[in-house]
């Protein structure tokens, strides 16, 4: 889990001052936002950022990845992540691609799967406190740990349970030395989450 350290004034001043848009310079103001940075284990150099504005209501925030100089606003795609990683010095082993995966899938939206969540513990699977006793049971007898291994060619082949669009998944992933993630294998590890129009409840 990300832990999160507020910067002081001339810290956040530095960072506002690179990320502002030229268009739009009051939206980064020092005034009303709040900038936050975070460690990130699989890079070296590069922090998480994160700014908030809470002139609006409801607040809003950016993220981005950067290391003091250049930063990549993480727009939903993963074309930031793979900018970072191409400029980056990217450090993956057996734990730490689970962690890159993880907030890879954190920040990236699949063009045709949309949202994907990386169950790592199934206790915080979405919709979970939902599920009637049985489905519950169903669920945790389903999942399976991450794991993950690393090939010749430092190419990591992961085992993740992975949750899309209501459907829980035994997926297969591969993870390139620079980052790129593929998902070559899924099967259906549980039926479908639904909500039942009649009975207003969620069933496996």
């Amino acid at each position: 889990m990300i832990q999160w350290q507020r910067l002081g004034r001339e810290d956040s001043i530095a960072v506002l001052e690179q990320v502002q848009s030229a268009s739009d310079p009051g939206l980064m103001s020092p005034a009303t936002c709040q900038v936050e940075r975070a460690w990130l284990p699989f890079y070296k150099g590069i922090y998480a950022y994160k700014v908030t504005n809470f002139a609006s209501v409801p607040s809003f925030t950016f993220e981005y990845l950067g290391d003091g100089n250049f930063y990549h606003y993480l727009d939903g795609t993963a074309d930031p992540i793979y900018a970072i990683n191409d400029k980056a010095e990217l450090h993956l082993n057996e734990v730490h691609v689970l962690d890159y995966l993880e907030y890879y899938f954190g920040h990236v939206s699949d063009p045709e799967d949309g949202e994907i969540v990386m169950v790592r513990n199934p206790h915080d699977m979405p919709l979970l406190d939902s599920l009637d006793p049985g489905a519950y049971e169903a669920v945790m007898r389903a999942f399976q740990p991450p794991r993950a291994e690393r090939g010749e060619d430092d190419r990591f082949t992961v085992t993740s349970d992975l949750y899309i669009d209501g459907v829980l998944v035994h997926a297969t992933l591969t993870v390139g030395k620079r980052g790129r993630v593929e998902i070559v294998q899924r099967k259906m590890s549980v039926s479908e989450i639904q909500k039942s129009p009649a009975a207003d409840n969620i069933m496996v």
